[in-house]
Formats: C-alpha cells, sequence, structure tokens
C-alpha cells in the first residue's frame, strides 16, 4: 500500500507544476496534503514489511487505502477543470485569472475546504499509529528477488499416477454397455482438473472412443453455449457453418446428429449445479455402446446425482512423503530423491508439509514461496512460525495462497489483485493484461528496459511464483494467455473487495448499485439488464466483459451513461453496439484514459472525433467493426502523441488514417488495413518494435516489387523491429526479403500472407531473418519444395505452412535439418501427396499438426524422430485415417509418440442436417 500512495504524490507533484491561478489559490493546502501523505507513506512502508496484522490495523489500513482515493479524486477532478478551462479559448491564462477572481470563494469554501478536511483525517489517521501499536507487529524477512522456475502450466502432482490407471481402466471396461457418468470429486486444490486432463491425453485411451470433448463449466454459465462447445469439438468445422449454429433444439441436434451412433468420453470440468447436469444429459443418448462422461466436482451430491450407480471418484489427499516429495520438487525446482533431502531442512520440511494438510495446491504455492528463501533454517523456520495456520475446511490453503500474497512487493500485490476482474474461465491476454497495468501506473518506472518490458517482468513474476498460470506461450516464450486458479481468483476477488481495490459485479442486479458503492475500479460480468444511466464519477477502471453469444442491445453495458465516468484510465467493452449511444451518454473529453479495449464492439466511425483521448497509450479493436462503408474510423486531424500500442482487426480490416508523423512513439501496430500508397507515412515510427499491416490494394506483379521498394524505406529506420507482419488478400505479396535492413538480425516473427513475386518463386535462405524464430506463411503459392532452404534456418522454433502456401506434391525434410525446430504446422496443403523425412532431420521436434492435407494418404517415417510428444492430425484422407487405426500401415510410425489425437473425419457423418 506504500507504493499505492506514491502515486497519490505523484498527482499532487503534477498540480503544483502547472503555473495557473487556480493552483495558487490552493497551493498551501496541497503543500501540506503532501506532507502528511509522505508521512503516512513512511508509516505504510513499515506495515506493509509486518506480517501479524489485526483487523484494528486492517480497518486502518482500509482508511488510508479511502483517503489516498479521495485525495486522487480531488486532484483528478481539479485538472479536469484545468484542461477544460484551456481547451476555452488559446488565451486560456487571461481567462482563468478572470474566472478565478470572480469565483474565489467558490473555490475557497470548495476545494480549499475539502483540502483542509483531508489534511485534518491525515493528521488523525498518522496519530493513531501509537494507539494501534504499528510499530510493534514484528517483522518479516526481505524480499529477494524471483529465481526461475518450472514452468506450471500441467504441473506433474506426485500422487496422481495410480488414479489416473485406475480412471483409465474403469473407462476401457467394456462389460458395463450403458453410459456411465464417472465422477471425481474433491475439495478446491485438490488436483481434480490435474488428473482429467491426464486421463483425457493419455494414449491408453487411443482408439477406444470414436470422438471427445473436454468442456469447463463456470458457476455462472450459458446451457445452449456449452452445448455449442462441445457441438464445435465433437465436429469442429460446425463453428464456420453458415448460416450459424442457432439455440433452437440444441441438445436434440447434439444427441441425434452428432453423438448418436458413437462411442464418446465428454469430461465437464468443474460442475456446480445439479441442474446444469439435467440439462445436460438430454444431450449425451445412450446406445449402450459403452460411452463415457467424466465430471469435476467440489460438490458430493452432484456426483450422486449424475450416476447414482457409479461410485464417485473421491480424490485422497497427499501421504506425508507425496508432499515431501512434491514441496521439495517446487521448492528447488527439481526432482529431488529422497536420499538427497537436505538434513538440515528436513525437519521443518515436514512440518511445512503437514501443516498443508496434503492439499496439492498449497504445496505448490508454498513450494513456489520457498523459492524465494535462502535454503537454510533460518529462513524456512520464519516462514514456518509467521503463517498462520488453520486446519479445518480447506482454511489452512486458503491461509497459505493469502502468505503468498503478502509476500508479494506491492506493485505485484496490485498486479494480482487486477486478476479479480476477469470472469471465470475468462481467456486472459498476456499482452493486454499488461498494458492495463501500465496505464493504471503499476509498473515500476525505474529499471532496465521498456516499461513494456518491465510490465512483462511482472507477469513473469506471478508465474513463476505459481500464482498464474501460462496456459498458451507467444512466439517468443512469453505468456500469450494465461489463467488463474479458482481459490487464487477467489483470494484476489475477496482480497480486492476488502483493500477497496476491484469491486467486482457477479450477479445481474448488482451492477445498479454502482454509483451508491463508489468503487475506485469495476468490473461487469455478466451484468444484465442494466439500468439506463448508471454511472460512477470516482471509477479509475471499468472493465465489462459481456463474453459468449450476448446480443448487443441486452448486454446492459451500452445503458450506461459513459459521460458520468470522468476519472477513468482502463475502459474496456465486449459486444456493445457503441452507435446507439445517445449524446448524453458521450463524454466530452477523457483525459486520463490510458488503455482503451473495444473487443467484438459495434463502433462509430467519428468515435475518436466525440471522445477527446489526449493521453491514451492502447487501443485494442479486436474482433471490432465500424459503422462505414470502408469500416475506416474517422481520424482526420486526431493527434494522440503518446500513443504506443495499436491493435486492429485481422478479420474485418479496420483502417486508422492517423497522422502517422505525429505519433512517433508507437512501438505496435498489429493488423491495420493501409492503402499501399500510405506505407511511406509509417516512416516516421521509428520505434516500432512490432509492426503488421494489411495491404487492401491489389498489386500486380510489377507493382508488387516496386511497392516493397518504398516499405524498405519505412522499415530501414525501424532498428528496433521484432515481429513483422505483412498481409493482403488481393494480389501479389510486397516482399522481398530483409537481408538489406538494419533489422534483420532481431527480426524473430515473420508472419507474410499473399503470393510471392513470380520472380523469386522458391525464396533464398538469405532473404529471412539471420535469428528467425517463427515463420508463417499463407497463400505464398510456392511451386517448389520449400524445406531445402527453409531447413537452414538455424534459429527457426515454429514453422507454419498454411493455406496454399506451397502447391507442389512433395516435402522432403534432409539430414540435419531444422536443427531447433520444435513445432511444425501443415495446413490446407491441397496437392501433398509425399512427405520424406531422412534420418536426423528436426532432432527436437516435439509437436506436429497436420490439417485438411486431402491428398496426404501416407504418414512419412515419424518414427525417425523420436523427440515427438504430440501428433495431431485433422480432416485427414480416409487412407490416412485407416493407416493410423490399430491395425493400419502407419501405426508403426507413431507408437513412441505419447499423444496422438485424429479428428474430424467420419465416414458416415451425414453434411446436412436439420
Amino acid at each position: 500500500m506504500a507504493e499505492a500512495v506514491a502515486s497519490v504524490l505523484e498527482k499532487l507533484a503534477v498540480v503544483l507544476l502547472e503555473k495557473v491561478q487556480e493552483v495558487q489559490a490552493v497551493r498551501g493546502q496541497i503543500e501540506q496534503v503532501q506532507k502528511e501523505v509522505r508521512l503516512i507513506q513512511a508509516l505504510l512502508r513499515d506495515v506493509d514489511s509486518k506480517c501479524n496484522r489485526n483487523n484494528v490495523v486492517t480497518e486502518w489500513l482500509n482508511q488510508v487505502s479511502e483517503i489516498a482515493n479521495r485525495i486522487a479524486t480531488v486532484i483528478d477532478t481539479f485538472q479536469d477543470k484545468i484542461e477544460e478551462n484551456r481547451a476555452e479559448s488559446s488565451n486560456w491564462v487571461r481567462k482563468i485569472t478572470k474566472a478565478v477572481k470572480r469565483n474565489y470563494k467558490k473555490y475557497k469554501l470548495g476545494l480549499h475546504d475539502e483540502l483542509e478536511n483531508i489534511i485534518e483525517e491525515l493528521n488523525r489517521l498518522y496519530q493513531r499509529r501509537t494507539d494501534l501499536r504499528i510499530e510493534d507487529l514484528g517483522a518479516i524477512d526481505d524480499v529477494d528477488d524471483p529465481e526461475a522456475c518450472d514452468d506450471v502450466d500441467d504441473p506433474e502432482v506426485v500422487g496422481l499416477e495410480d488414479d489416473q490407471a485406475k480412471i483409465i481402466e474403469q473407462l476401457k471396461d467394456r462389460s458395463i454397455s450403458r453410459c456411465t457418468v464417472l465422477s471425481i470429486v474433491g475439495t478446491g486444490g485438490l488436483g481434480k482438473t490435474t488428473l482429467a486432463q491426464k486421463v483425457y491425453n493419455s494414449d491408453k485411451l487411443e482408439g477406444q472412443f470414436d470422438c471427445r470433448a473436454w468442456q469447463s463449466i463456470s458457476q455462472t454459465y450459458n446451457l445452449n453455449e456449452l452445448l455449442r462447445e462441445i457441438l464445435y469439438k465433437v465436429k469442429p468445422q460446425m463453428k464456420n457453418k453458415n448460416p450459424p449454429v442457432t439455440d433452437r433444439d440444441l441438445s436434440v441436434k447434439l444427441k441425434k446428429y452428432f453423438l448418436s451412433g458413437k462411442r464418446y468420453l465428454i469430461i465437464l470440468d468443474d460442475v456446480w449445479d445439479i441442474d446444469l447436469w439435467e440439462e445436460m444429459k438430454r444431450a449425451l443418448p445412450d446406445m449402450y455402446n459403452a460411452s463415457r462422461v467424466i465430471i469435476t466436482t467440489r460438490m458430493l451430491d452432484v456426483a450422486k446425482a449424475a450416476d447414482c450407480n457409479t461410485k464417485p471418484y473421491q480424490l485422497r489427499y497427499l501421504s506425508d512423503d507425496e508432499g515431501l516429495a512434491l514441496l521439495f520438487k517446487k521448492a528447488f525446482q527439481q526432482h529431488v530423491q529422497p536420499e538427497k533431502y537436505p538434513t538440515h531442512l528436513l525437519d521443518l520440511a515436514k512440518r511445512l508439509t503437514k501443516k498443508c494438510g496434503g492439499l496439492p495446491l498449497a504445496l505448490i504455492v508454498l513450494g513456489g514461496i520457498l523459492t524465494r528463501r535462502d535454503r537454510n533454517y533460518t529462513a524456512w523456520n520464519t516462514l514456518y512460525e509467521t503463517i498462520d495456520w488453520h486446519d479445518k475446511d480447506g482454511i489452512h490453503c486458503s491461509q497459505v495462497l493469502a502468505r503468498s500474497y503478502e509476500d508479494l512487493p506491492q506493485h505485484l500485490k496490485d498486479c494480482f489483485l487486477y486478476f479479480a476482474a476477469f470472469p471465470e474461465d475468462y481467456e486472459i491476454s498476456g499482452v493486454h493484461v499488461t498494458r492495463m497495468w501500465m496505464a493504471e501506473g503499476f509498473v515500476p518506472k525505474n529499471g532496465a528496459g521498456t516499461i513494456e518490458d518491465r510490465a512483462e517482468k511482472c507477469l513473469e513474476e506471478l508465474v513463476q511464483r505459481c500464482l498464474i498460470q501460462v496456459t498458451k506461450k507467444s512466439w517468443n516464450g512469453y505468456c500469450r494467455y494465461c489463467s488463474i486458479h479458482d481459490l487464487l481468483r477467489d483470494l484476489a476477488i475477496r482480497k480486492a473487495k476488502d483493500e477497496n481495490f476491484f469491486t467486482v459485479f457477479l450477479k445481474e442486479n448488482d451492477v445498479n448499485n454502482l454509483a451508491a458503492s463508489k468503487p475506485c475500479r469495476a468490473a461487469l460480468q455478466f451484468c444484465t439488464p442494466t439500468e439506463d444511466g448508471i454511472y460512477s464519477e470516482n471509477t479509475r477502471s471499468l472493465l465489462c466483459f459481456g463474453f459468449g453469444r450476448i446480443s448487443f442491445n441486452n448486454s446492459g453495458f451500452g445503458l450506461l451513461n459513459y459521460s458520468g465516468f470522468g476519472l477513468l484510465q482502463v475502459l474496456t467493452l465486449e459486444r456493445v453496439n457503441m452507435t446507439t449511444f445517445t449524446r448524453r451518454q458521450w463524454l466530452k473529453g477523457l483525459i486520463h484514459l490510458r488503455y482503451l479495449g473495444l473487443r467484438d464492439c459495434f463502433i462509430p466511425h467519428d468515435i475518436f472525433k466525440q471522445f477527446s483521448f489526449p493521453n491514451l497509450e492502447t487501443i485494442d479493436l479486436y474482433r471490432s467493426k465500424v459503422d462505414s462503408a470502408e469500416n475506416t474510423l474517422d481520424l482526420c486531424d486526431v493527434v494522440i502523441p503518446t500513443l504506443r500500442h495499436v491493435y486492429a482487426n485481422n478479420y474485418s480490416e479496420i483502417h486508422l488514417p492517423l497522422e502517422w508523423d505525429k505519433h512517433t512513439n508507437l512501438q505496435t501496430i498489429m493488423d491495420v488495413a493501409i492503402h499501399i500508397e500510405s506505407v511511406v507515412e509509417l516512416g516516421f515510427c521509428i520505434n516500432l518494435r512490432k509492426f503488421g499491416i494489411i495491404i487492401v490494394d491489389k498489386l500486380d506483379n510489377g507493382r508488387a516489387i516496386k511497392e516493397w521498394q518504398n516499405l524498405k524505406s519505412v522499415l530501414k529506420n525501424t532498428v528496433q523491429l521484432v515481429y513483422l507482419s505483412i498481409k493482403t488478400r488481393r494480389g501479389f505479396l510486397p516482399f522481398g526479403g530483409t537481408k538489406e535492413l538494419p533489422c534483420h538480425e532481431k527480426i524473430q516473427k515473420l508472419n507474410l500472407k499473399g503470393k510471392w513475386e513470380r520472380n523469386i518463386c522458391v525464396p533464398s535462405v538469405e532473404m529471412f531473418p539471420t535469428n528467425l524464430t517463427k515463420l508463417q506463411l499463407n497463400y505464398s503459392g510456392l511451386q517448389e519444395d520449400p524445406m531445402p532452404i527453409l531447413e537452414r534456418l538455424q534459429s527457426l522454433r515454429i514453422l507454419h505452412l498454411n493455406d496454399g502456401s506451397y502447391v507442389g506434391t512433395k516435402l522432403i525434410c534432409s539430414t540435419g535439418g531444422f536443427p531447433n525446430l520444435e513445432k511444425l504446422k501443415l495446413y490446407a496443403l491441397h496437392e501433398l501427396h509425399h512427405w520424406d523425412i531422412k534420418e536426423g532431420a528436426m532432432p527436437i521436434l516435439h509437436y506436429i499438426k497436420i490439417y485438411y492435407c486431402k491428398k496426404l494418404h501416407v504418414l512419412p517415417d515419424l518414427q525417425k524422430v523420436q523427440t515427438l510428444q504430440e501428433l495431431t492430425v485433422d480432416d485427414p484422407s480416409r487412407e490416412l485415417w485407416e493407416g493410423m487405426q490399430m491395425q493400419g500401415k502407419d501405426v508403426h510410425k507413431i507408437k513412441h509418440i505419447p499423444y496422438v489425437r485424429i479428428r474430424d473425419y467420419d465416414p458416415q457423418q451425414e453434411d446436412e442436417w436439420d
């Protein structure tokens, strides 16, 4: 909280630098507030280092938080007033001076008195420190810098191997022909989901079921959405069906047309509601072919209701030995044999293990804390003595999780609490949550690299501490998407509420209390319906999540009065039709706004004319559309000099005709549609690190060569570029290689979509960046095998040859080729019928996906790639599908691969259905 108060001091300092008469009228009060806040901040640094906080001290901290928010609101409102006066006329100083003289009594009685009251409250709060005996609370050890730790995407929880084997045997047993429901039951953190994932992904189930589907269930769910997702997993091509799948009789359709006659395995993860199962089972036919359903739940009554004739599988707590093994594994970041346990820590480790009560999640989180401690008796004993343990009804785990939160520095506490805003099971983008942290001022201002680099480090620290899980990594190894465990999410929501950090509105009618609750930050989740005109003038961050199939008009977010949110720093909206907003709902200026996220929205073309965003840093327009014929935003004369990141839309080609020469701070331009003649204007954006454009013009062969020269003149100035994406859906691609560019050695990801210029046809290895990590080619139309060239890229780890990138018939991977390739994807190579892999090719490859290569009838000799861990074949030819079956000709090529998946082939399935 000490660092949180620091942001208030910064606001005060900024105001004192204002050379206008309004400030002079209250300068004395502002300086006094600044002095009092410094005293409070010094005291808070001491309090933040204590661990034994009682209820009285906690209440005192809450009062400090409230007064800090109150100060920030006063100052932000004051700055708004200054900006309004400045905008009235170029001769604003004279007008403001007159205004002060006319309204001096108003300022004296208003702002002056408000500041005086704040000073009194600050003084009273500071004086109470003696009564609360804050100095005697007892300190804990200083926190060291985090050390590297293993990924926690799929934690290997000790003790689940036997459970996995038993469940798999039950699933394979065909002596019971009816569709049985096996329930995995246990408290949060026991590893129900982890066990179910191990079962679902086991190669021992390969070929046992005709189709499989995994579906996560949240406490707030939409039945039709769940059924639709299962349908898409059983038959993915239905996702793009036109007209789309409707809600009408969805359960009947799933049962009759997609599951009937098949032996299926359906896993429903985290079921809370008996009624949900009663609805869900109507879509699951029982053909007496030994189909199986697995549900994970914390509720024993849900398990019994699902199948009264099948005994629920109740997860046990880990034994002392298993818990000890898991604790040491997490604390030391490697498996430790029992004979090598450090003797000087063994007794303490056993006591810590026993305190965790055999709960895997508690042990994992505690192990994450220990990675940051010195490996000596004093450090571990201090941790043991300072945790307030209560071993009843899972409270002990909450204490462990709370302790991991208290162990964070203030800026990481703020970053962690931000996860309270996101709905359960929401796909959280690592990039965008870090951009929100930047907008909020959570990221340390000092340190190596850019503020974006430091924000990414904050996320990585939360991952290392096992508080956040990475669900998908990006091409550069950073977090692309992440999630938070239910228990940790509950902790974040509870702490955010206690500290008045974030107010999360979960129920449909809660949002109508928005104005009365005066939240500092508000997250609206499924808040429908909403009363018209709701707003909160104190709110600095507003996150509205309308994901799913909620219609624009019924989302409720369109009824909010956005003109009443004058202090916003972060605004995100999902599935809102902004073109229906009345004038009353528009705000003349959002001078504090730094992050604007509009996802799946319908946006008025003149939004940047109606709003004013003088300090905006990030614009996210993912999957949104503009109400203009050319999908173009009206940005004439709009200048946002602070703009750093622009994310447009790969789906509908949003045009953003910014005056690029006035936006030199830009670091990210992603999927912005642009006319080719405007490319040269981007040469002023010399700080770009990620550059992605969609060229809307149709270029012939000669024009493509010419325009590549213009594009090179732009890229010559972007010496920090690490990501380059050039796409066109019409004609030839203006690209001829990066060899002549200064960023040639820095570019790590290259995404090219469009037909190669004819004279190039087969590219040379020199065209590609020296340290290229990921390459995606789309519609390139290459006629000769590109593998002899691409396999010479020494740093390449990920290769996607997508739709139409290669139109030839053969691919040959040579001995020694692709020395560092880890992932390979072949998608819609319609003429490919032969693929040869030589001995020693791709020596560390672990993932292959082959999708819609209908003329590929035989797999290559994959047994030559012993490092393969996963093979996915989607929509194969009949011959390939038959060859991968139990007695097929390709089985010997894939026996060594732990996880093999064949999807989307069903010779008996009808394409048409009612």
